[in-house]
């Protein structure tokens, strides 16, 4: 098995590096590492580095992006280039073809995070040389960390899902990361709609500053790790070869 998975994470390798997905990921790439230079200019060092907020953005946007693209393209972009075929017809086992082309896409994206974080540190120490050298929190940064990676594999759970179904890569693509980002949308709008409700909002603040924040963070992990639990074997009952033929005829 191990030997599979090794087989499938090089063919996808290989796949990135000559294919339509590589221009993609160098597009979102060097927008979100735009980004990273952007926001510690704009902040300052110190403030940079101290603010969870947008360690968390960072951390969210990235593997999201990236995992979004990726794994959508390693299924439904081989049913469109007609290449599946030829997968499915190797001595490759269902699982070691699905955790291949999920582990490849979810580590891609999930190393997107610390490298944007490296290059925002390294930008905050220039920008605010007095103050060098400057460090992200460490519960800050192993909380984003695990953030980001729980992220990341909940957007390649849901590209798994649409894939399967998906005609086209871009259409995969375009449903893993809408698939992602309404949930956050939903919560996000349900916040604000409680801030600006001055019922709710007196309570509400009330609770997070008697709240420990540390276990806010690990309830929201605790989730994340339970959802993406659940869509991992959802994708290991479904991933099978005869449906995929089915589908691809």
């Amino acid at each position: 098995m191990i030997a599979d998975l090794r087989t499938m994470i090089w063919k996808e390798w290989r796949s990135l590096i000559g294919g339509r997905a590589r221009r993609q990921l160098l597009l979102t790439g060097g927008m979100l590492t735009i980004w990273a230079v952007w926001f510690p200019i704009q902040m300052g060092g110190r403030d940079f580095v101290s603010d969870p907020v947008v360690m968390m953005v960072l951390a969210l946007t990235m593997p999201m992006v990236v995992t979004g693209i990726l794994v959508p393209d390693a299924i439904a972009g081989e049913r469109e280039r007609h290449t599946l075929d030829t997968l499915l017809a190797s001595r490759l086992p269902d699982r070691a073809i699905l955790y291949g082309k999920l582990g490849f896409g979810v580590v891609t994206g999930w190393l997107g995070t610390p490298f944007m974080m490296a290059v925002g540190l390294v930008v905050a120490n220039l920008v605010d040389p007095t103050a060098a050298p400057l460090f992200y929190d460490p519960i800050v940064l192993v909380a984003s960390l695990g953030l980001s990676f729980l992220v990341a594999l909940l957007a390649g759970g849901i590209a798994i899902f649409v894939s399967l179904r998906a005609p086209t890569a871009q259409e995969a693509q375009q449903l893993t990361v809408m698939g992602i980002m309404v949930p956050f949308m939903v919560v996000g709008f349900g916040a604000l709609l409680a801030f600006s409700n001055r019922e709710l909002r007196d309570p509400l603040i009330a609770f997070l500053e008697s709240a420990e924040v540390w276990l806010l963070v690990a309830a929201i992990l605790l989730v994340l790790l339970t959802v993406d639990a659940v869509l991992l074997a959802a994708a290991d009952r479904r991933f099978r070869r005869g449906r995929l033929i089915a589908r691809a005829e």
